[in-house]
């Protein structure tokens, strides 16, 4: 009767990893482990609240641009156009061209909250990035337009000052959830997508 040979313990290179095969993880591999094998992490909560915000931006803008663009020439911004001497024709014409401008501005600004919200979704952290920074230019710009009171105070000017301090809210809100730990952590792993 022969007996088999021994096998040799074969000392783990890994020491940190007790109870794991020696060598390095797999790609890929099952079960996943600190560095970086096995499945997807689940995403934090923080990425739903993430979402939900970038959607509620991209809806306050909307609607305060529509609110703007509609108020943009009301009867008293004509008179003063009157006044400065400009023609009916040159302030019709001037009207177009803010109203083109302004649905251009629209449509970039809607596209670019698309690409934020489809690939904050994939887990890609160069899109937290992106709406860190448009999300900072937001909030200034917007606080200083009210500062500055460009605003009128009367009619759908008050609708207007509501919509700003909303869509200040919620960019506030936005980046504070962005720069959460949690949040931070895993944009910075891989993602699959």
């Amino acid at each position: 009767m022969s007996v088999p040979p021994k096998e040799t313990p074969v000392s783990n290179p890994y020491p940190d990893r007790p109870g794991q095969p020696s060598g390095p993880p797999s790609y890929n591999a099952s079960g996943g482990d600190q560095y970086g094998g096995g499945r997807p992490a689940a995403a934090p909560p923080e990425l739903g609240r993430l979402l939900t915000l970038t959607l509620a931006s991209a809806g306050l803008y909307l609607l305060s641009q529509l609110v703007s663009l509609f108020t943009s020439f009301s009867g008293d911004q004509t008179a003063v156009l009157e006044e400065s001497g400009l023609s009916a024709d040159q302030i019709a014409s001037l009207q177009g061209t803010a109203t083109i401008t302004s649905i251009v501005l629209i449509v970039v600004a809607m596209a670019l909250y698309a690409l934020i919200y489809v690939f904050l979704k994939k887990g890609k952290n160069w899109a937290r990035i992106l709406g860190i920074v448009l999300g900072i230019i937001s909030v200034v710009s917007t606080v200083l337009g009210l500062l500055v009171g460009g605003m009128a105070i009367a009619g759908l000017g008050i609708v207007s000052l509501i919509l700003a301090i909303a869509f200040v809210v919620v960019n506030v809100l936005w980046l504070v959830t962005a720069f959460k730990a949690p949040i931070k952590q895993w944009f910075a792993r891989p993602h699959m997508a």
